[in-house]
């Protein structure tokens, strides 16, 4: 009898720990937002030019951790080793954070605006970037969850100025 326990309790453990590494990255939202906001940073790169900052301006609808966001924080910090802050185009210009020219940010300013997951392994988000009145523009990106990561599948353009 106690031999079947400890069986049975091996075997849910074991299950237990599969479901929660198996899935958890997949589930979190940080890495897909990561990935998509890299992705169009990379889009129209003269818009990065002597960039001082990077914000990020997260929709109030979105359901974000402060984790996921400490994690996209800190990876975009580190590959463009620019200050990151989360600020508003609005708090951005009462900063003092704008050319002379109020249009024209100093930074780019980069926007989660809508996600929507189609399943596990798909995902489609809506990102901006923002540098100025000519010099913005917004894509869907979907994302494909392959061999334990996020990746672009397609990054349709919807607006560039």
């Amino acid at each position: 009898m106690y031999f079947i326990l400890s069986v049975v309790a091996v075997f849910l453990l074991s299950a237990c720990t599969n479901g929660v590494t198996g899935s958890s990255q997949q589930n979190e939202l940080g890495e897909p937002y990561r990935v998509a906001l890299d992705e169009l940073i990379s889009a129209d790169t003269a818009l990065n030019e002597n960039t001082e900052y990077i914000s990020l301006n997260f929709d109030k609808g979105l359901q974000i951790k402060d984790s996921d966001k400490k994690s996209i924080e800190d990876y975009l910090q580190s590959k463009y080793n620019v200050k990151i802050y989360n600020l508003t185009y609005e708090e951005l210009i009462e900063e003092g954070l704008s050319e002379q020219s109020e249009s024209t940010l100093k930074g780019i300013l980069l926007k989660i605006e809508k996600q929507e997951k189609q399943s596990d392994k798909n995902i489609t988000i809506e990102v901006s970037k923002y540098r100025s009145n000519e010099g913005a523009l917004s894509a869907k990106i979907t994302l494909t969850y392959e061999e334990g990561q996020w990746k672009v599948a397609t990054h349709t353009p919807t607006r560039e100025s």
